[in-house]
């Protein structure tokens, strides 16, 4: 394995799998540290409330539509580093709303658990 780092083994991550057309960002967490291949890209967190919040914000339909108009949906692996670095995730934050993010969570059919105190938190954190 290679790039192993101190994010290797934060509790929480947000991941993505490069070879889906479709952008879904899930939330990874174990009583374990999770591991992905070099086939998937995460970002980690200390916090559950901020990943939430995050892969709420990566799974909205700014985002999603931002990610798919930039992405080369031909190639094996639409989603690559170089796209995914394209997300200015202040700007994100700033063009999403909390009912958007609330909205999210209905679409990807999640039990109610963001708050709009939980968001403004997580935009804090950014």
């Amino acid at each position: 394995m290679f790039g192993i780092g101190d994010y290797s083994f934060s509790p929480y991550k947000v991941g993505l799998s490069e070879f889906y057309k479709k952008p879904q960002f899930c939330l990874l967490h174990s009583t374990k540290p999770v591991m992905t291949d070099d086939t998937a890209y995460f970002l980690s967190f200390k916090d559950y409330d901020i990943a939430y919040a995050m892969m709420l914000l990566l799974n909205s339909k700014t985002v999603q539509q931002f990610l798919m108009s930039i992405a080369f949906l031909d190639n094996k692996r639409p989603y690559t580093v170089k796209l995914l670095s394209c997300l200015d995730l202040k700007k994100c934050i700033a063009t999403v709303s909390f009912r958007e993010i609330a909205n999210t969570e209905v679409e990807l059919q999640l039990p109610r658990y963001i708050t709009a105190g939980m968001y403004a938190k997580f935009k804090n954190y950014i």
